[in-house]
C-alpha cells in the first residue's frame, strides 16, 4: 500500500479516569490574583508552570499562545506515600523529628527562610509574538530561580525562559538586572542564567539522595508574580521517584505538600539544613485536592546545570533527528500501516537526513529491537552515545530497509557549526 501521502485524522481520546494538564507560569500582565480559566476535566489536572514561548523539539517547532495551555500528561507512578509521622525540628529523633546530621545544624523554619530567602529570585520575561493576523506583539510571565554563585549564575527551569527575547532578574532587595540566557535544557526542564554581580548571595546544594519520605519541606520562590515575591511554604516529603511522563519525557520528581503555584516555578525546595533539595515545577490542583507539587531532584539537577554553565548544553547526546508519532495497533489496523514511529519531518543535515531517512517512513526497530513508541526509540537510542553507529529498521511502502546511521551530538542551533 502506497502511504507517501498519508495524513493523520485527529480522533478524540478516550475518556480517562484523570485528565493531567500543564499550565502557563503565572503571565504578569494579568490584574490581581484572578484564577486562570481551566478547561473542565474529570478528576485531578497536573499544573506544570510551562512558560510563554516558542519551543522546538527536534525538527518541529511549536508556538505556546500567551494564555492557559493545556496539554495532556500520559502517566504518573512512583513510590509510595508514608505513614510515618513527619518530622518536627523541634522534635529530637526519639520523639519523631529529623536526625541531627554531623557538622550541619538543624534549622527552624525562620531560620531556614532567612539563609535561603535573599538567594531565591523572580525571573521575568518578555516574549516576541505574532498574532493570527500576522501583526507583532509582546507578552510577558513570571517565574523564580536561584543563585548559585556570587557572581551571577542563576537556576530555573527551561520553561520559565524559553523563547524570551528579554529576560531581567529581581533580586531579594528589589535590584532588578538584566540577565543573559547561558544555557536551557527542555529534556530536564532546567536552565541557567546570568547577571553581573558581585558579592551575591548564592543557596547551598544539599544531596536529594538523602531524603526521606516525612522530612520537612520548604519551598520559597514567587507565586502569582513579584508582588508575593519570596513567599515560604512549608510542609513534608510526601514521596520520592515520582515518574511522570509528559510530552514522551520522563520526569523524576520529588512530591511534596508545601504549596506550590504558577509563578514558583524555578524555586527552591529546601531540606531542615537550609540546603537546597529540589527545584519547584509543578503542581497538581483540582477541585477538593490540594498540597500535591512536586520538584526536580537537585542531585539529578547538578550536572545538567554543570554543562549549561561550562558549555550552554547538556554534552554527548545522541540524537536521530527525526520528528514523528505513534502508530498504534488501532491506527495501523484503521490505515493499513504497520506499528512504529511514522516520520514526519526531519532535521536538516541530521543523521537521520544523511542516511536518507524519508518522511513518511516507519521506524519499526533499531538495531533488531523492536520499537514501536517514540518513548521505545528513544530508550534504545540512549543505550549509545554520539559518535555510535546504528542500524535502524524502516518501513517504505512494501519495502523493509535496513539503514545504518551514525549518533550525532543533541546540540542547540546556536552551538552547530
Amino acid at each position: 500500500m502506497d502511504y507517501q501521502n498519508f495524513h493523520f485524522e485527529e480522533r478524540k481520546p478516550p475518556e480517562q479516569d484523570y485528565s493531567l494538564y500543564r499550565i502557563e507560569p503565572q503571565p504578569s500582565e494579568q490584574p490581581g490574583y484572578s484564577k486562570p480559566s481551566k478547561r473542565k476535566s474529570r478528576g485531578v489536572a497536573l499544573l506544570l508552570a510551562f512558560v510563554i514561548g516558542a519551543g522546538a523539539t527536534s525538527a518541529a517547532s511549536f508556538f505556546a499562545l500567551p494564555k492557559l495551555v493545556e496539554r495532556e500528561v500520559a502517566k504518573i507512578s512512583g513510590s509510595t506515600y508514608s505513614l510515618n509521622v513527619p518530622p518536627n525540628p523541634s522534635m529530637t529523633a526519639e520523639q519523631g523529628g529529623a536526625t541531627q546530621v554531623a557538622n550541619k545544624k538543624l534549622l527552624t523554619v525562620v531560620e531556614i527562610a532567612r539563609k535561603v530567602g535573599p538567594t531565591v529570585v523572580g525571573i521575568n520575561t518578555k516574549v516576541q509574538r505574532q498574532t493570527i493576523f500576522g501583526m507583532p506583539t509582546t507578552s510577558t510571565g513570571s517565574g523564580s530561580g536561584i543563585i548559585l554563585s556570587a557572581d551571577g549564575y542563576i537556576v530555573t527551569n527551561n520553561h520559565v525562559i524559553e523563547g524570551a527575547s528579554e529576560i531581567t532578574v529581581l533580586l531579594s532587595d528589589g535590584t532588578e538586572l538584566a540577565a543573559k540566557l547561558v544555557g536551557g535544557d527542555a529534556r530536564t526542564d532546567l536552565a541557567v542564567v546570568k547577571v553581573d554581580g558581585i558579592n551575591l548571595p548564592f543557596a547551598t546544594l544539599g544531596n536529594s539522595s538523602e531524603l526521606q519520605v516525612g522530612e520537612l519541606a520548604v519551598a520559597i520562590g514567587n507565586p502569582l508574580g513579584n508582588e508575593l515575591a519570596g513567599s515560604v511554604t512549608g510542609g513534608y516529603i510526601s514521596a520520592l521517584n515520582r515518574s511522570i511522563t509528559v510530552d514522551d519525557q520522563k520526569f523524576n520528581l520529588i512530591q511534596t505538600d508545601a504549596a506550590i503555584n504558577p509563578g514558583n516555578s524555578g524555586g527552591a525546595l529546601v531540606n531542615n539544613y537550609g540546603e537546597v533539595i529540589g527545584i519547584n515545577s509543578v503542581k497538581m490542583s483540582a477541585s477538593g485536592v490540594e498540597g500535591i507539587g512536586f520538584a526536580i531532584p537537585i542531585d539529578e539537577a547538578k550536572p545538567i546545570i554543570e554543562d549549561l554553565k561550562n558549555d550552554g548544553y547538556v554534552k554527548g547526546r545522541p540524537v536521530i533527528g527525526i520528528a514523528g508519532r505513534n502508530v498504534t495497533k488501532q491506527d495501523s489496523e484503521y490505515y493499513g500501516i504497520p506499528v512504529g514511529i511514522y516520520v514526519m519531518e526531519l532535521t536538516p543535515y541530521s543523521a537521520a537526513e544523511r542516511a536518507g531517512i524519508k518522511i513518511s517512513d516507519v521506524i519499526t526497530a533499531v538495531d533488531g529491537v523492536t520499537v514501536e513508541t517514540i518513548e521505545e526509540l528513544n530508550r534504545e537510542k540512549e543505550k549509545h552515545k554520539a559518535g555510535d553507529s546504528v542500524t535502524l529498521t524502516v518501513i517504505r511502502g512494501e519495502d523493509t530497509l535496513k539503514i545504518k546511521l551514525t549518533l550525532q551530538e543533541d546540540k542547540p542551533v546556536s552551538q552547530v557549526n
